[in-house]
């Protein structure tokens, strides 16, 4: 395929392959300043929608990438954003000496703040009946692996128990799939947010929902740093941590299902992330998860 045939690309001269990621998108890195990400499932009018939320962050911060063009080529939708540089944080992170760890997650959670800061219109679907829904349709499913595995007992009662916690929630933009996978750092700053193809309006703390399954599990510095950045290093309020645990438990719920029903060559680690999970949170009992209650403390 020639994709200099791409009004917006006509001019460029090198085309590089990016084969990082899971999705079954195509990147390729264009000219080392554009990023050419070329979808065989993603509808364009869902395309559009993602590249004007994206644009409205990038707005207000820099590090979240610029779309520059949307459209179909060869009976597959493409975006046209900037090319962000820096290392994955999956990779980058562990190898940094935790002070800097840690001020990476600062800055982090100052963009996710500044991303945060845009709220849904006024006649957006409401937030509690969204999730509450999907809540519904997958919890008969996980009552099912909870025969299987007994140690899960406590995860669906505890949900119940909390779900009025979702009454009036807002919805803001939200990045969706925040993890280390997905930033970008560069000679130990924070340089990019990426992979916003899941960007959409939710509760703002709905985004911390990953942070024991692949945030804690690469670094607990830099995961304190996430959640004091995103409040400006002053007390984190009880409200963030009671609304944190339920979406921890609820995700719980959501990855169990997908693992035993589509995940099943992820389901071994799944399971060792939800019974990590579990033990930050004593089963639920603690409201501050053992990471953070002995939070790391710069040196």
């Amino acid at each position: 395929m020639d994709k200099l045939k791409i009004p917006f690309l006509h001019k460029c001269t090198s085309l590089h392959l990016i084969e990082e990621g899971f999705s079954d998108d195509e990147k390729w890195c264009v000219d080392n300043t554009y990023l050419l990400r070329m979808s065989p499932k993603t509808e364009i009018g869902q395309l559009v929608e993602q590249a004007k939320l994206t644009n409205e962050v990038h707005a207000l911060d820099p590090r979240i990438p610029y779309v520059y063009d949307v459209g179909v080529y060869e009976n597959r939708t493409y975006m046209i954003l900037d090319y962000m540089i820096g290392e994955n944080g999956n990779i980058t992170l562990p190898i940094k000496i935790p002070k800097v760890q840690y001020e990476i997650g600062l800055q982090v959670g100052n963009a996710l703040k500044n991303m945060h800061s845009i709220v849904a219109p006024d006649d957006y679907p409401s937030w509690e009946e969204t999730w509450k829904a999907r809540f519904d349709n997958q919890a008969p499913r996980f009552e099912e692996i909870v025969r299987r595995h007994p140690n899960y007992a406590s995860i669906l009662p505890f949900i119940q128990d909390n779900l009025y916690l979702l009454k009036n929630r807002p919805s803001c933009i939200q990045h969706f799939d925040f993890h280390p996978g997905n930033i970008l750092i560069h000679e130990d700053r924070f340089t990019g947010l990426i992979d916003m193809q899941k960007i959409r309006y939710a509760d703002p703390i709905n985004e911390f929902y990953k942070m024991e399954y692949f945030n804690v599990q690469v670094s607990r510095a830099y995961s304190c740093g996430v959640v004091e950045g995103y409040h400006d290093e002053k007390s984190i309020p009880n409200s963030f941590w009671e609304m944190h645990r339920l979406y921890a438990a609820m995700h719980l719920v959501f990855a169990e299902v997908w693992g035993h029903e589509g995940g099943i060559d992820q389901m071994e680690k799944f399971q060792s992330y939800t019974r990590f999970t579990l033990d930050q949170f004593d089963e639920f009992r603690l409201l501050i998860p053992k990471w953070y209650e002995n939070k790391w403390i710069a040196e």
